[in-house]
């Protein structure tokens, strides 16, 4: 589970990139929870694209996100067209339960 708060884009984006590659060296299934994020900018977008990455490659990993719909990231995950790419639930436990 990485879990996000507050504001988030170039200064804080090594954070979340290396937590989706220490995760996925691990051999894991990621959860990614936006619930209580104000702002991402296109550098968490480019962590998440990774995160699809290394999904779609390894059988072993899996990468879904936590959003709300009421939520700017989840606007920002439609707009950006990744909530077609990565599986994004309403809340924590529907995302574990998937995983």
């Amino acid at each position: 589970m990485v879990t996000l708060r507050g504001e988030h884009d170039v200064s804080t984006n090594p954070s979340l990139a290396d937590a989706l590659v220490s995760a996925f060296s691990a051999g894991s299934k990621v959860v990614v929870d936006f619930s209580q994020v104000e702002f991402i900018d296109s550098t968490v977008l480019r962590a998440l694209a990774y995160g699809r990455k290394e999904a779609v490659e390894h059988a072993e990993h899996e990468l879904v996100i936590v959003a709300p719909s009421d939520a700017f990231a989840r606007r920002v995950l439609h707009l950006a067209g990744l909530d077609r790419m990565i599986r994004v639930y309403e809340t924590r436990a529907d995302a574990l339960a998937a995983v």
